[in-house]
C-alpha cells in the first residue's frame, strides 16, 4: 500500500507545464516499470495458501509407499569370491639365427571380458537348468512384485507375464554343458523370465588392486540365494576350462586341415603351370602373327567407322521425322516423295474443277459431291504416305544399327584374338604369383601349429573359487525407512511444485502488486474478507460479524468500529478524499467488472465512513437492474431514482434518512424500469446529479457491473470519478482490464481499484490482520469513556 503514497504529493512545475496531449497519455505506475524481486515471504505465502494440498499429497504418497514397503518381503544376499588369473600366452617367433623363440604376452581386454562373461544370458540359463529353477515356484514367486520401481520398470519394458513352472515346458537337466542348441526356440523363450530375474538380482563387483571378483545374489529365500551364488561360480569355472581346452584342440584340428589343403593346392598349381607352358605354343614375341592380326584389326576398324557414319545419318533423319510428328509434311523425305507430289497435283486439279462447278451449282450437286469424295480419298492417302515414309526411315535406321553391331562384334573378336598372346603371358605370371603365395601361407600355418603344440604343454586352471557362499542370516533389504523418507521428500517437493504451478496458472488479482503490474491503476484500499474478520474478532473480543449473505454486512461496521474491515474502509475514505487535486471529489461512481464483487457493500461502507466525518453524504442507488441498497438499510423501494427520471420533479420527497447517521441520506432505485440505460443517459439524470450536488458534500452512486451493462459507462461521464471494486482472488485480470478499458474509452476518470474480500493468506492482508489484532488488544483494559480512533488516526 505504500506504493500508492505518491498520489498524495503535490504536482511539480514540470507536470503543470506539460502540454494537454501529454496529460491525456496513461501513466504507467512505478511498480509496472520496475520489476521488484520476489521476497521469501511471498514464496512462503504461496506454500501456506496451498498447505492442505501439499499435506494431502504428502500423506497419500508417503502412506502408499510405506504400505508398499512393508508389503515387500525381506531380501537376503549370498556372496562368494572367485579368483581370475590370466596366463601368459606363449608365442613363437623367429630369432636371428632362424630358430623359434617362445615369448609370453598378456591380453589387456582379458579382465573386462571375464567380467562380462559372468553376466551373460547363457551362463544364467545354465544356472537355471542346473538348479531346476524353472520348476521351483519359490524362485519367481518370492521376487515377483518385490519393489515399486521394479514393477514400474516391468511395465515400461513391456515384459510378458511370468509363466508358471507347469507352463515352462523345459525338462530338468543337470548337465553343466547344456547349451541353447539342445533346446527348442519355444523352450528358450519360456526360460527368458528366469534368466532375466537371475541377472536382475545378480551383482558382480571386482575387488580393487586384486584378481578377485565378488559374486552376490539377492533373493527372498536365503537358501536359493546361496545355491545360485555357488552354482554360478562352479558353472563359470567349468565353462572357462571348456573354452580353454575346446579352443586349443579345435585350433589344432583346423590348422592341420588347412595345412593339408595347402599342400595339395600347391601340387595342383605346379602341374597346371607346366601344362600351361606346353599349351602356349609359339613364342609370345613372334612378328608375323602380330602383323597379320594388326592388318585385319585395321580393316575391321575402317568398316566399323563407315557403319557408324551411315547409322548416325539414318538416325538423324529418323529423329528429325519424329520431332516433326505434328506436321509430317514438313519432313524433307516426305516433301521429296514422288507419290506425295502426284497426290498434291491431283488434289489441286480436283479443287479447281470443284470451284468451277460451284459457280453454277450448289455443294449438293452430284458432280460436286463426287469430287469431294475423291478429294477426301486423296487426302486420306496423303496422310498415310508420310507415316509409311517414316516407317521406311526407321527400318533403314535399324538395319544400319544391326550392321554396325555385327561389325563391332567382329572387331572385338579380332582384337581379343590379337591380345591372346599377351594374355597368355600375363596368365602365366598370375599362376606363378599364386603358387608363391600358397607356399608362404603354408609356412605360416606350420609355424602356428608349432605354437599351439608348445602352448598345450602348459595348460592350467585360470579361475578358482576362493570362498563359498554361506547361508545369509540377516536380511539386507528392502530399505524401508530410506524409501519412505525419500517418498516424503519427493511428495513434499511435488506438492510445493504443484502449489507454485497452481499459483502461476491463477490469473486473478490478489494483491497490490498484481493491480500495479496488470492494470496500471492505483489501489485505493484492501478490504479483508468477512470470514477472516470474524475469526480475528472472535479471537480478540468474541464479537462476530454477520455473513455476507444475510444482507447486513454493510452495516456491521457501526457495531465494531475497531475491526480491521472498518480500518480498511477508513483508509479507503482517506484515499478517496485525496484522489483528486484541489478539492475532494463530490460525485463518485462505485462499480465492478462483474456481479458479486462487493460494489454495493463498498458503496454503503464508504458512504457511512464519509458521513462519520460530519459531511452531508447522499447514497444514490442507480443499479436499476438489481437494486440492493434498500435491503441493507431496511428501507422501502416504492419511490426512487426511476420516479424522478420518469417526470417527478420533487427530489426532497425521494430522499430517505438513515436513523443511526442523520447526515447520511439514501435515495433508493425505485421501481425497476424496462429501459434503465435510456433513463440513466437522459438529461434528467444530469439534472438530478446537479440538484443533489448543490445540497450534499459527497454523492456515492451505486451502479450495475461495467462489463454486463452499459449503465456504468453512461454514469461515468457524469461524475467526478469512478471506484472500480475487484474481488480479490476471484476476479480475472482480463475481465477487470476489459472493464477498465471500457470506462476509459468513454472518458471516465478512474480513481483507482478497491481490492475487496482479500483472503487471510494474501501477502498484503497478512500485515493487516496481525497488526490490528495486536494493536487493538492493547486497548482491552482502556477506560470505557476513552475515544476509539482508527489506526490511520493513530499514525
Amino acid at each position: 500500500m505504500m506504493s500508492q503514497d505518491n498520489r498524495l504529493l503535490p504536482l511539480s512545475s514540470e507536470s503543470l507545464d506539460r502540454p494537454l496531449r501529454d496529460l491525456t497519455q496513461p501513466i504507467v505506475p512505478v511498480a509496472a516499470q520496475i520489476s521488484e524481486p520476489a521476497h521469501l515471504r511471498e514464496y512462503l505465502a504461496v506454500v501456506v495458501k496451498r498447505k492442505w494440498l501439499i499435506l494431502s499429497l504428502m500423506i497419500v504418497i508417503t502412506s502408499l509407499v510405506a504400505i508398499q514397503m512393508y508389503r515387500m518381503p525381506s531380501q537376503y544376499q549370498a556372496e562368494t569370491t572367485i579368483q581370475i588369473e590370466q596366463k601368459s600366452k606363449s608365442v613363437l617367433s623367429t630369432g636371428r639365427g632362424g630358430d623359434l623363440v617362445l615369448k609370453g604376452g598378456n591380453d589387456a581386454n582379458y579382465w573386462n571380458t571375464q567380467l562380462k562373461l559372468l553376466e551373460t544370458e547363457q551362463l544364467a540359463r545354465q544356472v537355471v537348468m542346473r538348479l531346476d529353477l524353472q520348476n521351483n515356484p519359490a524362485f519367481l514367486g518370492g521376487q515377483r512384485g518385490t519393489g515399486l520401481l521394479t514393477s514400474l520398470r516391468r511395465v515400461v519394458s513391456r515384459q510378458q507375464p511370468t509363466p508358471t513352472p507347469q507352463d515352462a515346458g523345459v525338462p530338468v537337466a543337470n548337465d553343466a554343458g547344456l547349451t541353447a542348441d539342445t533346446l527348442t526356440p519355444d523352450q528358450l523363450q519360456r526360460l527368458e523370465p528366469y534368466e532375466d530375474t537371475l541377472r536382475e538380482y545378480l551383482l558382480i563387483e571386482p575387488v580393487e588392486h586384486t584378481n578377485l571378483v565378488t559374486i552376490r545374489f539377492t533373493h527372498t529365500d536365503p537358501e536359493i540365494a546361496r545355491k545360485v551364488t555357488n552354482t554360478l561360480a562352479d558353472v563359470f569355472i567349468e565353462n572357462d576350462i571348456r573354452r580353454e581346452t575346446t579352443g586349443s584342440d579345435k585350433a589344432q584340428q583346423v590348422l592341420a586341415e588347412q595345412i593339408t589343403d595347402l599342400q595339395l593346392q600347391i601340387q595342383r598349381d605346379e602341374a597346371l603351370r607346366i601344362s600351361y607352358k606346353q599349351k602356349s605354343g609359339l613364342p609370345l614375341g613372334e612378328k608375323a602373327g602380330q602383323d597379320f592380326n594388326a592388318l585385319r584389326l585395321s580393316t575391321y576398324s575402317s568398316q566399323l567407322q563407315q557403319a557408324e557414319a551411315d547409322r548416325k545419318s539414318a538416325e538423324a533423319a529418323y529423329k528429325a521425322a519424329l520431332r516433326s510428328s505434328t506436321d509430317m509434311m514438313s519432313v524433307p523425305e516426305v516433301q521429296d516423295s514422288a507419290a506425295v507430289k502426284r497426290m498434291r497435283e491431283k488434289i489441286e486439279s480436283l479443287q479447281t474443277t470443284r470451284a468451277a462447278l460451284l459457280v453454277n451449282y450448289t455443294p449438293e450437286w452430284p458432280d460436286v459431291v463426287k469430287i469431294d469424295k475423291q478429294i477426301d480419298q486423296l487426302e486420306t492417302e496423303m496422310k498415310k504416305t508420310p507415316r509409311e515414309i517414316v516407317t521406311r526411315l526407321k527400318n533403314s535406321y535399324e538395319a544400319l544399327m544391326q550392321k554396325e553391331a555385327g561389325l563391332r562384334a567382329s572387331y572385338d573378336a579380332e582384337r581379343a584374338k590379337a591380345n591372346g598372346l599377351s594374355v597368355a603371358e600375363i596368365g602365366l605370371g598370375d599362376m606363378t604369383q599364386r603358387l608363391e603365395t600358397n607356399r608362404q601361407l603354408l609356412n605360416t600355418y606350420q609355424q602356428r601349429m608349432k605354437e599351439l603344440q608348445v602352448t598345450n604343454t602348459d595348460r592350467g586352471q585360470n579361475v578358482t573359487q576362493v570362498e563359498e557362499a554361506r547361508l545369509p542370516r540377516a536380511p539386507i533389504g528392502p530399505p524401508r525407512a530410506r524409501n519412505i523418507l525419500i517418498a516424503l521428500l519427493l511428495s513434499l517437493g511435488a506438492g510445493i511444485g504443484l502449489a507454485f504451478l497452481l499459483d502461476y496458472l491463477d490469473d486473478t488479482l490478489k494483491s497490490i502488486e498484481d493491480v500495479d503490474r496488470h492494470l496500471h491503476l492505483p489501489t485505493l484500499a484492501l478490504i479483508p474478507a468477512p470470514r477472516v474478520e470474524r475469526t480475528l474478532l472472535g479471537r480478540g473480543r468474541g464479537t462476530h460479524l454477520p455473513d455476507a449473505g444475510d444482507g447486513s454486512t454493510a452495516l456491521a461496521l457501526i457495531d465494531d468500529a475497531r475491526s480491521p474491515v472498518a480500518e480498511a474502509y477508513r483508509h479507503l475514505r482517506t484515499s478517496l478524499l485525496l484522489s483528486s487535486a484541489g478539492q475532494p471529489p463530490k460525485t463518485v461512481l462505485v462499480t465492478s467488472s462483474q456481479p458479486s464483487e462487493g460494489k454495493t457493500t463498498t458503496a454503503v461502507n464508504i458512504a457511512m465512513m464519509l458521513a462519520q466525518t460530519g459531511a452531508e453524504v447522499l447514497l444514490l442507488d442507480c443499479d436499476l437492474r438489481r437494486p440492493r441498497i434498500h435491503t441493507h438499510f431496511g428501507l422501502a423501494n416504492t419511490r426512487g431514482v426511476t420516479n424522478y427520471l420518469s417526470g417527478e420533479s420533487n427530489v426532497s420527497e425521494l430522499i430517505q434518512t438513515h436513523e443511526r447517521l442523520p447526515n447520511l441520506k439514501v435515495v433508493t432505485s425505485g421501481p425497476i424500469p424496462p429501459n434503465s440505460a435510456e433513463l440513466l443517459g437522459s438529461d434528467e439524470m444530469r439534472k438530478l446529479l446537479y440538484v443533489l450536488s448543490e445540497n450534499f458534500t459527497h454523492i456515492i452512486i451505486d451502479s450495475p457491473p461495467a462489463i454486463s451493462f452499459t449503465d456504468a459507462s453512461i454514469l461515468s461521464t457524469m461524475v467526478d470519478g469512478v471506484m472500480l471494486v475487484v474481488h480479490g482472488g476471484r476476479s480475472s485480470r482480463a475481465v477487470v482490464r476489459r472493464a477498465k478499458q471500457q470506462l476509459q474509452d468513454v472518458g471516465a476518470h478512474i480513481f483507482g481499484i478497491v481490492l475487496n474480500n482479500v483472503k487471510l493468506e494474501s501477502n498484503d492482508y497478512y500485515y493487516y490482520s496481525n497488526y490490528y489484532s495486536s494493536y487493538y488488544a492493547e486497548d482491552e483494559n482502556a477506560p470505557e469513556g476513552a475515544e476509539t480512533v482508527g489506526a490511520g488516526d493513530r499514525r
